[in-house]
């Protein structure tokens, strides 16, 4: 059972597990890691289920609970341990902020007029879609391949995990930034993935409140 899961993932991951460089967590997540412009991410969503001094961390959980899910979602967190100083990421690296975000989509090409908003952004030039892997459901077909995960960021719709239930998954991922903007919302980024979706092509900066439970993704510090 452990080497069919193993397997499966591997497969899963196959074009992901072609980036060379990797960083290890510290209770062992190994992740597979991509430079863009003048920064370096995870190129998956973030597994880990301790903080750097070893304290466990209160949320983290599997989107629907299902183990298969793990090495292909990442888990998800609310933004209370997103926050928390003792640092999910692994050593060297931290939760993104919402300014690490606005250098990413600079990086790819974003707009300064649009970089502050808050809104969906980046349309005119797909810039969602060159952060997406391509689905097996075809549902990026409408994208030129050049395009789709263009920078090998490898964002999954994850979906989320909202008051005991788990909702969106294969229609948004959710990611959220290591900024608040009110003592009860924080800053977060979405991504659409549903073919009748007019935001398909889009990120979105929008704010939460923190009880969500959202896709984390770090940046070397």
């Amino acid at each position: 059972m452990v080497s069919a899961t193993v397997s499966s993932a591997n497969d899963m991951n196959k074009e992901l597990h072609q980036l060379e460089d990797t960083v290890q967590d510290v209770e062992g997540n190994i992740y597979r890691t991509v430079i863009i412009g003048d920064q370096t991410w995870l190129a998956e969503g973030l597994r880990s289920t301790t903080f750097q001094d070893g304290s466990a961390v209160r949320t983290g959980v599997i989107p629907k609970d299902e183990p298969d899910n793990l090495l292909k979602y990442g888990r998800l967190y609310d933004w209370h341990d997103v926050s928390d100083q003792r640092n999910l990421c692994p050593v060297g690296w931290r939760v993104a902020t919402d300014d690490d975000w606005k250098q990413l989509e600079r990086n790819i090409g974003m707009s300064e007029e649009e970089i502050n908003k808050f809104a969906w952004r980046g349309g005119k030039q797909n810039l969602g879609v060159q952060l997406k892997e391509s689905q097996n459901d075809g549902l990026f077909k409408k994208f030129s391949p050049s395009i789709v995960n263009k920078h090998r960021f490898f964002a999954r719709p994850a979906g989320v995990k909202w008051n005991g239930f788990y909702i969106t998954q294969g229609a948004y991922t959710e990611f959220w930034t290591a900024s608040a903007s009110t003592d009860k919302k924080a800053i977060i980024r979405t991504l659409a993935y549903s073919w009748w979706n007019a935001h398909k092509g889009e990120i979105r900066r929008a704010t939460s409140t923190k009880d969500y439970m959202f896709s984390v993704r770090c940046v070397k510090i």
